[in-house]
């Protein structure tokens, strides 16, 4: 009679976990989808220059070039840095909505790429999301 009773409970309280179980999964499930649907849409930048590196750290030169060419720009157009390397590489996210004119930002745009001219640690791409997640 012992034997019966305590199979019998047994039997119960392992069908009452499973089910808590599975009710959690469902739970979590839904929470989980709930907040992929009502994360905020990436956002686009105008421009995006990102140093990168092949093993020996990135383009300190081209760096120095560029950021003394942003900071010293007349319009002072801000941006998003994000560090994403152990070597220092890095990109730097422009929304360019400091600069009014189309030819402000086009003469931008054309300036950053002079400077990106002969390197292949330093790459220019236009109206894309910053790909690269902070460290």
């Amino acid at each position: 009679m012992k034997k019966l009773f305590f199979l019998a409970s047994l039997i119960s309280l392992a069908c009452i976990s499973c089910k808590s179980k599975k009710e959690a999964i469902k739970t979590t499930e839904n929470t989980t989808s709930n907040a992929t649907t009502s994360a905020d849409a990436p956002i686009t930048y105008r421009l995006i220059v990102s140093f990168i590196s092949k093993g020996a750290g990135t383009d300190g030169t081209k760096r120095t070039a560029f950021l003394s060419y942003v900071d010293g720009h007349a319009l002072k157009p801000a941006y998003k840095t994000v560090t994403w390397g152990r070597e220092g590489e890095t990109d730097y996210c422009f929304n360019l909505s400091e600069l009014s004119s189309k030819k402000d930002i086009i003469d931008f745009i054309s300036e950053v790429r002079k400077i990106a001219a002969g390197s292949d640690m330093m790459n220019v791409s236009e109206n894309a999301e910053c790909l690269h997640k902070g460290r």
